[in-house]
């Protein structure tokens, strides 16, 4: 007998693997597993050389390579090769596994053998606890009368049932193809069965990936009954997968979709489709009805690259009347764009070259005035700082447009710039800058141009060269009174460009709009692209104040206004920058409080002190009770493209009654013509580490062509490591 024994049974090893008969005959991993020195310790230790046992007691622990035992008490026979351990058992695994049980009977390797009262923690924290487990192959594991879960034991109340857990009659853990099978299973919430089920399957939670069902969407709707789709996710190697996805309409024919995500060295590509054969005959719409959409990217050295965007749908309604906007992460609203593409960048350039093609989803549509774009090409430099600190700049791009009606474009443009800033010791901020573009046009097809006011009526070259200058000043003017820092910086710029007149001769694709606003007063050319320069002579001057305490509380504030020395044609009519003195425009930000943040911007007509924009924010209350409201009140007059002005006001009430459990609130209202009630809703959810639970609501009371009003009810259901199920009801 030893005390505190501990050394490396080397001859213990090797009369084990002599007593074992076949040894030759077993597996190579097994071999290499036999073959490691066995590590033993233990407070006393007991070899009866008659019986072929070694007894050990007191704190063993036994260790081989990664796997290590541990137990109050253990017995090796080498005649039989079976250890057997009892008292506060644990078998930690190379993989990350830990056994716990209060009997084991093992082979000598200690992989294989049975269990009692086990319980088992797995690498991602999930736990199974089981009456009895057999474990065989040193990788498949199968209980009786089982239970799994992967949430966390409650910390007050240990004995607690978890969140939720699955219970089965027999459970089998197969570590190799990392999957958990069920048999006769329930499952329980708070310990309360709510579903049953003779077979289930799902990774064990150390698989990203797995091939296998997904949980099925589940909803009704006025428009198309019943819908129940059933997911399939198919996994093609470590790279690529395949999601099919058959859904099931009551009131139409099925709908098949599928996406495939796949990886490459130098890229990616991802597809989606769907596409059914309707029987709604007779509303107006094609009877094959569906959508693609593929994105790809691709490397082809290291400072060029490729790609694509691909959508397009068989009519304006389907992606939305067939929830395929949710299913597939549609953002584009109005319109599906399709891209073609080559860039690279170099040094301080930039160079691509596009091509694009639309389909319009507004029922005011036309095809056959929506414009292809091929090519969109631009140029991007930047040079770096000269002796004086100037910089140069040059922006080129040519573009061609073809449509079946109203005017084909081509452009093509260079812009270079120049700009000098330079700082005075008495903190006077001056900047110079210097800009020369030059266009080259061409108009056809334009018997059509006349039904668009942004177009040319007559066919042909157009050239111009428009020079400016800018030359601006600001001074930052500080004071700090104890806690409070004042900051007063009036700003003041001098533009000067010939008088371009209206350029109505040249054709317009991407300056049609404009928003005058505190963002852009201080720009030389105010216009999003350049078909339009602004030109003239214009003054600008603003005035920007910022107070700020040491607790964080702050108030800013900016008012702005420009002069034209002429009225400027090619501004849109009623922009509030097109006349001599120029609409007053501005922001204010307001933090009183931590918990209380205002925001403001506006624009007030000059002539007769009129609010013609404003754009209110405000977010108060602490995290546990938050409050938002958002408004939005502009007037047609400054915006031609509009259809109608805009009053509408936005409210959401988010509350959080614990780390758990959260609400949230929300309507959306329009005021004035068409007042009322756009969009209404409220969600409910708990979220914790291994459920979620949450049922929305919304009403909708915005609809078009075959696509109503409606109102929707979504319930959610998130299981760790099993998915998510999501019932709809409308």
């Amino acid at each position: 007998m030893f005390r505190k024994f501990a050394f490396l049974i080397g001859l213990c090893g090797a009369l084990a693997a002599s007593a074992w008969p076949g040894t030759t005959a077993r597996a190579q991993d097994r071999r290499a597993t036999t073959e490691l020195p066995i590590m033993l310790t233990a407070d006393e230790l007991v070899a009866d050389e008659d019986l072929g046992v070694v007894t050990a007691q007191g704190n063993v622990e036994v260790a081989q390579g990664d796997r290590i035992l541990r137990a109050n008490t253990l017995t090796f026979n080498r005649r039989t090769n079976v250890v057997t351990a009892s008292g506060g058992v644990s078998l930690v695994e190379p993989g990350g596994e830990v056994f716990f049980a209060e009997f084991v009977e093992l082979t000598s390797d200690l992989r294989d053998g049975v269990m009692r009262d086990l319980r088992l923690l797995l690498a991602d924290q999930s736990r199974f606890a089981a009456v009895t487990a057999r474990r065989a192959d040193g990788s498949r594991t199968t209980m009786r009368r089982a239970t799994y879960s992967p949430c966390e034991p409650c910390a007050e109340n240990p004995g607690r049932a978890p969140m939720w857990q699955i219970r089965a009659n027999r459970v089998r853990h197969d570590e190799a193809r990392k999957e958990v099978i069920y048999d006769d299973a329930w499952l329980e919430i708070r310990g309360v069965p709510v579903a049953y089920t003779p077979y289930l399957a799902h990774p064990d939670g150390t698989e990203k990936r797995k091939s296998g069902f997904l949980p099925p969407d589940l909803a009704t709707s006025s428009r198309n009954g019943s819908m129940l789709a059933t997911p399939y996710y198919w996994t093609l190697g470590p790279s690529a997968d395949v999601t099919v996805t058959p859904i099931f309409l009551s009131n139409d024919m099925p709908v098949m979709a599928a996406e495939h995500r796949q990886r490459f060295g130098a890229g990616q590509l991802v597809t989606d489709a769907s596409f059914l054969r309707t029987n709604r005959e007779g509303e107006g719409f094609p009877q094959w009805r569906g959508h693609l959409r593929s994105d790809g990217r691709f490397d082809l050295d290291d400072n060029w690259r490729t790609g694509f965007d691909i959508a397009r749908a068989s009519d304006k309604t389907y992606i939305e009347r067939y929830r395929i906007r949710q299913r597939f992460r549609f953002v584009e609203q109005d319109a599906l764009t399709s891209r073609g593409f080559v860039e690279g960048f170099q040094d301080r350039g930039y160079a691509v070259v596009n091509a694009f093609a639309f389909q319009g989803l507004r029922p005011e549509d036309d095809p056959t005035r929506t414009p292809l774009v091929m090519p969109a090409a631009a140029y991007s430099w930047i040079g770096e700082p000269g002796r004086m600190g100037g910089r140069f700049t040059i922006d080129a791009s040519a573009v061609s447009i073809y449509r079946d009606r109203d005017v084909r474009a081509q452009r093509g443009t260079i812009l270079a710039g120049w700009a000098l800033p330079h700082t005075t010791r008495s903190g006077e901020i001056y900047t110079l800058t210097a800009n020369l573009q030059s266009d080259v046009f061409h108009a056809s097809n334009a018997a059509y141009g006349t039904r668009d006011a942004f177009q040319p009526s007559e066919t042909g070259f157009g050239a111009r060269a428009l020079p400016q200058i800018g030359f601006s000043w600001r001074l930052p003017l500080v004071r700090r009174d104890g806690g409070l820092r004042t900051i007063v910086e009036p700003i003041t710029a001098v533009y000067i460009a010939p008088n371009a007149g209206s350029q109505r001769e040249f054709p317009n694709e991407d300056s049609r709009g404009l928003t005058f606003d505190d963002t852009n007063l201080y720009r030389m050319n105010r216009f999003s692209g350049y078909d339009r320069l602004e030109s003239g002579q214009r003054l600008v001057a603003g005035v920007n104040t910022d107070l700020r305490n040491a607790w964080g509380q702050r108030l800013s504030v900016f008012v702005g206004q420009q002069y034209r020395m002429n009225d400027e044609a090619a501004l849109p009519l009623g922009s509030g920058a097109d006349t001599r003195f120029s609409d007053f425009v501005g922001r204010a930000i307001f933090q009183p409080h931590e918990w209380v943040s205002a925001s403001y911007r506006f624009q007030v007509d000059n002539r007769n002190r009129e609010l013609l924009r404003s754009v209110a924010g405000l977010s108060m209350g602490p995290n546990a009770l938050r409050y938002g409201l958002s408004h939005a009140r502009i007037d047609r007059s400054i915006q031609q493209t509009a259809a109608r002005s805009i009053n509408q006001l936005s409210q959401t009430l988010t509350a959080r009654f614990d780390e758990v459990w959260r609400v949230t609130g929300r309507v959306v209202q329009s005021f004035g013509a068409d007042s009322g009630v756009l969009l209404a809703g409220a969600t409910l959810i708990y979220e914790d580490d291994c459920f979620l639970w949450g049922v929305d609501f919304t009403r909708r009371n915005i609809g078009r062509a075959d696509i109503p009003p409606d109102t929707a009810l979504l319930f959610r259901f998130g299981f760790r490591n099993l998915g998510e199920l999501a019932l709809r009801g409308f």
